[in-house]
């Protein structure tokens, strides 16, 4: 066979171009320190590395979160912290104003700071992040979520939302809470019920909240209001125990018995037997008018009840007086009934029926009430503007005293209510922190072991790598030496 020169010199470029290659090949290897770069480097691996490789930048994700979360949790535990200091320095003062001993200076000066507290408590719940977003605002981070309203109160402007982070597969951590559940969505009084004076109360008396002693007997009366009424006998003192319920109510108003008078004529055509129940009917005078005859049993009052009216209204019929507050609709029915017939009163003794036991202490007057309301939530702003309102009642006589009294005990309630919800929530910020540190060191340890895996599949051996490079770099150089020596061959050098 006849080799002509051109394929001779064509062969041996050829393979020197390919050993070139090789070569690089090695070199990009050599520099990047990886085994496999390519899929034709190891088809069986290259699937294996791209998977770790995913799992890998996955679990830094997981690492990035926590940490965020971290974050945004830790700047909560913080806040908490301080919404705790403030709150006790609230308590600790409220307990103080309630000492009888005080004179209006020092209660006034008891005003003053609470006052200032509650600024300060707003602050607390208002406060930013890192990237100034209000951290107790739920979903609405732009817009302080805590803000007074044109009659002094605070009024919540974010929502319930609650960030969510990923931090390790199927595992979720909660990154804020809202504000609403902290500071406003606190139950009134005990959680389940409130004590109030009646507003004509002239006597000294006051109410412990109510307490459930029997959970079977009060299952089905805790969706009412009581009222325990005073009247006064040849004998003394006597009280009874009425309930108002919703029967069938479309509107918004509160219907509370202010006062009940036994002496007083036609009593008991209003006046139902022991437990036994008459209607309190709502019946609009004209359609759209907001005003309403009120009923007892079908006798109605002297006035008619005006919802245009804001403030709360009391209305007479026949010995029993109600107070209304809010808008009824027209064909509203609440139950009246009476748990207890007039019994002898004596000075902080026990009161119980369906379950419920309460306890009335001090001095009592005819026709002063003593309301049990069903508890509602209340922020707790408005508790410690509440304790304001009482230090800054006038007067220093009984029925001022016994207004006093009870504010302070509904309030002191409300701000144990307060304390327990902080707490719980900084617990639980606590426990998610715990969290996000156990799942950081499980994912830097799952990362580890990725890495190791990684490592064995793709990293080169730069030993063996350096070996072959090298032989193959002096290969390359024998072949370009030998094609220029052959290069060099022809006939006409024999010649």
């Amino acid at each position: 066979m006849r080799v002509s020169s051109p394929l001779f010199f064509m062969r041996n470029t050829t393979s020197m171009m390919e050993q070139q290659a090789s070569l690089s090949d090695k070199n990009l290897h050599l520099s990047s320190t990886k085994r496999v770069i390519n899929g034709s480097d190891d088809p069986v691996a290259i699937a294996t590395i791209q998977r770790l490789k995913q799992d890998l930048s996955v679990g830094e994700q997981y690492i990035k979160n926590g940490e965020t979360a971290k974050s945004s949790n830790g700047l909560s535990d913080t806040a908490l912290s301080q919404s705790t200091h403030i709150i006790q320095r609230v308590r600790e003062l409220m307990v103080s104003g309630s000492n009888g001993t005080m004179n209006e200076g020092n209660r006034e000066a008891i005003a003053i700071e609470l006052a200032g507290l509650r600024e300060e408590l707003m602050g607390v719940a208002n406060t930013k992040d890192g990237n100034n977003q209000y951290i107790y605002g739920g979903y609405e981070v732009d817009v302080a979520p805590f803000q007074k309203n044109e009659f002094g109160e605070v009024v919540y402007h974010g929502d319930n939302g609650e960030r969510e982070y990923r931090i390790g597969t199927g595992v979720l951590v909660q990154g804020n809470d809202s504000g609403a559940k902290i500071f406003m969505d606190i139950p009134e009084g005990n959680g389940t019920f409130v004590s109030e004076l009646g507003a004509g109360n002239m006597g000294g008396g006051v109410v412990s909240a109510g307490h459930v002693v029997d959970k079977d007997a009060a299952r089905d009366f805790l969706d009412q209001d009581y009222t325990i009424s005073i009247n006064t006998a040849e004998e003394g003192p006597e009280y009874s125990v009425y309930g108002v319920k919703e029967q069938a109510v479309k509107g918004n108003a509160k219907v509370t018995i202010s006062s009940v008078d036994l002496e007083a004529g036609g009593i008991n055509s209003v006046n139902p037997n022991v437990n036994s129940t008459m209607g309190i009917q709502f019946t609009e005078t004209s359609p759209g008018s907001k005003q309403f005859n009120v009923a007892i049993n079908g006798t109605s009052a002297s006035a008619t009840f005006d919802a245009n009216n804001a403030d709360p209204q009391l209305l007479n019929i026949n010995g029993i007086t109600l107070e209304v507050d809010g808008l009824p609709a027209d064909g509203d029915n609440y139950g009246l009934t009476k748990f207890i017939a007039p019994t002898p009163y004596e000075d902080e003794q026990a009161i119980a029926f369906n379950g419920i036991k309460t306890q009335i202490k001090g001095d009592v007057e005819n026709l002063d009430s003593f309301t049990l309301r069903q508890s509602e939530e209340k922020d707790i702003f408005a508790s410690i503007q509440t304790a304001i309102d009482a230090l800054r009642m006038p007067g220093t006589d009984k029925t001022t005293l016994a207004k006093q009294n009870t504010a302070f005990d509904m309030s002191l309630l409300q701000i144990d209510g307060a304390l327990d919800k902080v707490s719980n929530v900084q617990s639980a910020v606590g426990a998610r922190l715990r969290s996000i540190d156990n799942q950081y060191e499980s994912t830097l340890d799952f990362n580890l072991t990725i890495q190791t895996t990684l490592s064995s599949l793709e990293d080169l051996d730069m030993a063996a790598a350096i070996s072959e490079y090298q032989q193959k770099h002096s290969m390359l150089e024998v072949s370009q030496q030998t094609f220029v020596q052959l290069q060099k061959l022809s006939l006409f050098n024999h010649m």
